[in-house]
């Protein structure tokens, strides 16, 4: 009797064993590595956000192995994600706006640069730096061409100080990249450019005298993008994203040598010299944000552009920002 007691409680064991093993094996692991992929317009000093949520180990830490593609510009890197080929993009948050109209359902939730990012800059050594539009009277501008919002910001500051374009001032439409040799042959007496030409012309010579950043105020320029069936899907993986990017602004914030670090592996090409100096300027003016939160005022300036340049129709009758996730990452972060 007892040695069948004995064998009776050894296969109950044995039983318990092997359905906590059959269980084990077929659980969901705990702490399981999801893949994901954003989609980004271009390798620029202006991403310097995802480029620190990924090599300071910020998506890592949220359990994300996310997977950067380059597109090549704003549109394309907007058409991956509709496409289902990302699944967030990050370049002009505009597209949001304008596909909505279109019935693509979307949001923006991090806000990656909050102001435009573009400086005037001279190797006229007459002109002297100025801080109100009034100081263009007079002079010829070498901007992006109409309807992008380098030339929509300048004509309305030109409006702003009363200034007729063709009378006061002039503005002369260039291709992206060829504003500098167009400064350089003289054509212009001023350009706008991005960082880090601006820190290249200073430290050929020239100078830089007007600040958009500083003059226009907050402007939602990049964002992070993300489809609804994303949100609805998968809430879980888009708050890690945001926590992640929410975590590496503020590490930009505090830790600016390491992000100089990171920012030469995405941009070997540019002199340590160069991606400091133009990195510190990203940061002081607020173009990099402290935190990934969407401002709604940036956003309200960003669609009045785009109205006025034509993409949009009217301000969209819903919010197409959600700042649910950017809020839960900065209490978590406090």
């Amino acid at each position: 009797m007892r040695s069948g007691k004995v064998i009776g409680i050894f296969l109950v064991l044995l039983l318990l064993a092997g359905l906590s093993f059959f269980f084990l094996k077929n659980a969901p692991p705990q702490n399981e590595i999801q893949k994901v992929t954003v989609s980004q317009a271009f390798q620029h000093l202006l991403y310097i956000g995802l480029y620190v949520a990924k090599d300071a180990g910020f998506f890592a830490g949220e359990g994300l192995d996310v997977t950067i593609t380059t597109a090549g510009g704003d549109a394309q890197a907007f058409a991956a994600l509709t496409g289902g080929k990302a699944d967030f993009a990050q370049g002009d948050p505009a597209f949001v706006a304008i596909s909505s109209e279109k019935g693509w359902d979307g949001k923006v939730i991090v806000m990656a640069v909050d102001r435009a990012a573009i400086w005037g800059v001279t190797f006229d050594t007459s002109i002297q730096p100025f801080t109100t539009p009034a100081g263009f009277k007079g002079k010829k501008i070498a901007t992006y061409p109409d309807p992008n919002t380098s030339y929509v910001i300048q004509e309305q500051l030109a409006r702003q100080a009363g200034l007729t374009l063709g009378k006061d001032v002039f503005i002369q439409q260039v291709p992206f990249g060829s504003e500098l040799a167009t400064l350089k042959r003289r054509v212009v007496d001023i350009a706008q450019t991005i960082e880090p030409n601006v820190t290249q012309v200073e430290l050929q010579g020239g100078r830089t005298v007007f600040s958009y950043p500083d003059a226009w105020g907050p402007l939602a320029f990049t964002g992070v993008m993300v489809s609804q069936k994303m949100i609805d899907d998968n809430p879980a993986t888009v708050q890690k994203f945001v926590s992640a990017y929410e975590h590496a602004l503020k590490y930009i914030q505090t830790n600016f040598d390491s992000t100089v670090q990171i920012a030469r592996k995405y941009l070997p090409d540019l002199p340590e010299q160069v991606v400091r100096v133009a990195l510190k300027r990203l940061v002081a003016s607020g173009c990099i944000p402290p935190h990934a939160e969407v401002n709604p005022l940036s956003w309200d300036r960003l669609l009045k552009i785009r109205i006025e340049v034509g993409d949009l129709k009217s301000i969209p009758a819903k919010s197409l920002i959600d700042n649910s996730f950017a809020e839960r990452a900065l209490h978590s972060y406090k």
